[in-house]
């Protein structure tokens, strides 16, 4: 019984020192580099700067600088394989996969904090990690943690490190960034570029138009368009977004559908005419946001003031029926509707043919 308790604790100590491991900082990690001249040589990276990577074919043994130019590949493309990558990323992959952020946010951090000795490295996935540490916090919701996190050397990386395929979602990463911290001027400033000049036509608009985007781009822009209408005091512009961003996102954005709902229901529950009988629109809109809300994401997390108009609206009747017009030429009277011909009158004779004279 005793044997059994400590291998017990000796494999759970095990499993408590793997998980740990990296979120202390690692010093030399096993590696492969591909050379111009001189093979495949394995060891371990020790630490890496602008001009290239501190590499040791002996563990422990102070290593020397590989120059990125002694190294093979173009741009970004170098020929280093780091053992380490699948192992330190699967737990906080395995969380993102799940859709459970936060926890993948936080394990995305560590790695990222453990394995400084990458940070110099083309593609390595200590910035890697802190991309997805932030599109982690991005899809969880806390925006106001991503600002503090692009300026640390993993963050400020990422534009400089990382391919092109990143670079789109690091600059809504910026955006969400200046949400988080309530920066709202420099927001909208930067929320200009994504719109159409307002010209011609389209100064009837009540709102710019966004430029022609992949429609997850879309709905980001117009949601942080309607949190700096709203934080303006402009409801109705912040409402139009808001009603946007439910069309884009409906069945693929789920968090950003659930915002908007909520929203829009804090303007509608504000507006003065929700209080006036008379007034049956505005309380069929705040019924229809509301029931919608109930139906997508259950009423138990909607506040108490809103639950009470999760209701299916009542729809106004129209004020006549639509008749079918009758073709007067086609129908036939009945009954005594027939009309009867006058007393002596003849009946119609047929036209007789004429007949060819003989010649």
């Amino acid at each position: 019984m005793k044997t059994a308790v400590i291998l017990t604790v000796i494999v759970v100590a095990i499993a408590i020192l793997r998980v740990d491991a990296f979120a202390q900082a690692v010093r030399e990690t096993p590696a492969t580099i591909g050379l111009l001249k001189g093979g495949n040589p394995q060891g371990v990276i020790q630490g890496s700067n602008a001009q290239g990577i501190i590499f040791s074919t002996v563990s422990g043994q102070p290593g020397k600088l590989i120059p990125y130019s002694q190294i093979r590949g173009e741009g970004l493309e170098k020929l280093i394989r780091i053992d380490a990558r699948a192992e330190a990323l699967s737990n906080a992959r395995a969380f993102f996969a799940e859709g459970k952020y936060r926890e993948a946010a936080a394990e995305f951090g560590k790695v990222s904090n453990a394995f400084g000795i990458l940070l110099a490295i083309p593609q390595n996935f200590a910035v890697e990690a802190r991309f997805f540490q932030l599109e982690s916090l991005r899809r969880a919701g806390a925006f106001a943690e991503m600002a503090p996190l692009l300026e640390t050397p993993a963050g400020k990386a990422i534009p400089v490190l990382l391919g092109k395929n990143y670079q789109r979602f690091y600059n809504f990463h910026k955006l969400w960034a200046l949400y988080g911290e309530k920066k709202m001027d420099a927001l909208k400033a930067k929320l200009e570029s994504y719109q159409v000049p307002v010209t011609g036509q389209a100064k009837l608009l009540r709102e710019p138009n966004f430029k022609d985007l992949p429609t997850s781009e879309l709905a980001q822009i117009a949601f942080l368009r309607a949190k700096v209408y709203a934080a303006a005091g402009d409801k109705q512009r912040a409402l139009d977004d808001y009603y946007r961003v439910m069309s884009l996102t409906y069945g693929n954005d789920s968090f950003l559908a659930k915002q908007s709902m909520g929203a829009a229901m804090v303007i509608q529950k504000a507006d003065p005419k929700l209080a006036d009988a008379n007034d049956k629109t505005t309380l069929r809109q705040m019924q229809s946001l509301a029931f919608l809300y109930s139906r997508e994401f259950g009423s138990e997390g909607m506040p108490p003031a809103f639950k009470k108009y999760a209701v299916r609206p009542k729809m106004p009747k129209s004020a006549a029926p639509k008749t079918e017009e009758k073709n007067p030429k086609t129908e036939e009277p009945k009954g005594d509707a027939k009309k009867e011909a006058p007393k002596g009158a003849k009946p119609a004779e047929a036209k007789k043919p004429t007949e060819k004279k003989k010649k």
